[in-house]
């Protein structure tokens, strides 16, 4: 796969805050890297993260005979959660060498490599063949497509007729709102090009042919994540200010923003500038000629 100068932002950006994950973010253990959905099912933060990922399996109506991709699949948190309730199989992909190969780590050590693969792939181009999945899923790895309407399309190929997408992200509220400093300052820390709106997000997805379109804003379910972020801002900041202080570490510039970005994200969600959304459709039978 050719990396593009985007794609290489992204992957350091990875790279170099894992440990911010792993120390605010039950990284170790839900191996998630999202934001949680907080209901009565799942009241304490662990709970969250991975009561997203059953919402997801609910949407998409995965089951065990569905072969499922997981369209940027970090450290093969969703991935690896998908084929332990389900038991069907599940591919991952990432631009992050490391992450595959941590997740595949994972995969093995919860017992479900025989069910999970992971490679190194674009999802946006990723070389396999028509028709082979049943559901695509994207979990917070959509908002890095350049061009969102290029990964739909390609999902549409890959699925097989009556195969589900399911995409959970955040998307801005109307036009124009990237360019707000609140979501810059939080986009750029992330390393994100920019968000959808959900009605620019379904129109590409109606122009690639799917049908049965839902969206459905979940801002509510995640605000408690957003609001913990906001406060991991202030304690990564007082840290980095204790480490400059004792001349023990020189944090990157990506380390910085993706600092800054915690607060920003917060900000503009009170704001109303960007909402939390779970976007699904299907790819139809073909119809008789």
């Amino acid at each position: 796969m050719q990396q593009t100068a985007y794609h290489k932002k992204i992957v350091d950006y990875y790279r170099d805050t894992e440990n911010a994950y792993r120390d605010s973010w039950d990284l170790d253990n839900s191996l998630a890297i999202h934001y949680g959905y907080s209901d009565k099912q799942a009241v304490t933060f662990r709970q969250s993260l991975l009561r997203m990922n059953e919402v997801l399996i609910e949407t998409a109506d995965i089951r065990k005979p569905d072969k499922v991709l997981d369209a940027g699949c970090g450290v093969g948190g969703s991935a690896i959660f998908i084929a332990r309730e389900t038991r069907c199989t599940v591919t991952g992909i990432s631009l992050s060498e490391k992450q595959v190969e941590q997740a595949r780590q994972f995969a093995e050590q919860r017992g479900v490599s025989h069910l999970t693969e992971f490679s190194v792939a674009d999802y946006c181009n990723t070389g396999f063949p028509s028709s082979t999945f049943d559901v695509v899923w994207g979990c917070e790895s959509i908002c890095y497509a350049e061009d969102k309407s290029k990964f739909i399309e390609e999902a549409n190929r890959l699925l097989k007729p009556g195969g589900r997408l399911v995409v959970a992200d955040g998307f801005i509220s109307q036009a124009g709102n990237n360019q707000h400093p609140y979501i810059r300052k939080w986009l750029d820390g992330w390393q994100v090009d920019h968000l959808a709106s959900p009605a620019e997000f379904t129109a590409a997805m109606t122009a690639s042919g799917f049908v049965d379109i839902r969206h459905r804003d979940i801002t509510n379910q995640v605000r408690p994540s957003a609001k913990r972020l906001y406060r991991f801002y202030f304690l990564a900041s007082a840290y980095l200010l204790w480490k400059k202080v004792n001349f023990s570490g020189k944090p990157t510039d990506i380390q910085k923003k993706n600092i800054l970005a915690c607060k920003y994200q917060h900000l503009a969600m009170k704001k109303g500038l960007w909402q939390y959304g779970i976007i699904s459709g299907t790819k139809p039978f073909a119809t008789p000629g």
